[in-house]
């Protein structure tokens, strides 16, 4: 066949399988994006969880910036290996209850407890894959005079309410938190306090600031 009449038949194949090319192209790069978004980005999600254990570091007395001592509660916030990072993770109070009381008369907050040992206080924070951040609960204030004075809790929140919903007197309470970040579901917890409201110096502290390990809760 002359190279005049075959050139336009050579031309043709090369722009048809230059087309397929692209298509494939194309096909390849959609199933790509829908394997990431379907599979690959759901499975690498944070997954956050709230912990606590009395026995470990969660309870502490520590030094206050007025130079006397507080003893702390902190929550654990997890999150779980071969995740991705956690971004902006904020723990909001949602709401106060005594245990006594019924739902209605559960106290709204809506405000976040702050990450420990951050200063100025901090309520935003990241959470890597397999780590786990501190971040303060509650706290009580070592008495400045008689210890048989009568201390109230103090809820960790920032900023503090006008209304002084952070100040809990002795008694036991259920504090519904939730867990928000940018990138990972909410999920809400509720925890039990019980403070008696007396001292009996601070290696015994822990016998009258009880706290139960968080349950998920809705």
């Amino acid at each position: 066949m002359p190279l005049d009449r075959l050139e336009p038949i050579l031309g043709s194949a090369v722009d048809t399988w230059a087309t397929v090319g692209v298509a494939i192209g194309t096909i390849g790069a959609v199933a790509y994006a829908l394997f990431r978004d379907l599979v690959v980005t759901p499975r690498r999600r944070p997954k956050l969880d709230l912990r606590f254990e009395s026995t470990g570091n969660d309870q502490v007395v520590v030094g206050t910036a007025a130079g006397s001592d507080a003893a702390h509660v902190r929550l654990r916030v997890a999150n779980r290996e071969g995740k991705d990072t956690a971004d902006d993770v904020v723990v909001i109070v949602t709401e106060v209850r005594r245990h006594e009381q019924t739902m209605a008369e559960a106290k709204p907050i809506g405000l976040p407890l702050t990450w420990s040992s951050t200063s100025p206080p901090l309520t935003v924070s990241s959470v890597h894959p397999g780590s786990q951040r501190h971040i303060d609960l509650v706290h009580v204030d070592w008495p400045a005079g008689a210890e048989t004075q009568t201390t109230p809790l103090q809820l960790d929140l920032t900023p503090k309410p006008a209304g002084g919903q952070d100040i809990l007197d002795p008694g036991t309470y259920e504090i519904t938190v939730e867990i928000r970040a940018r990138n990972a579901d909410a999920i809400c917890y509720a925890v039990l306090v019980s403070w008696d409201g007396e001292w009996s110096g601070k290696e015994s502290i822990w016998d009258h600031l009880r706290v139960e390990p968080p349950r998920k809760v809705g």
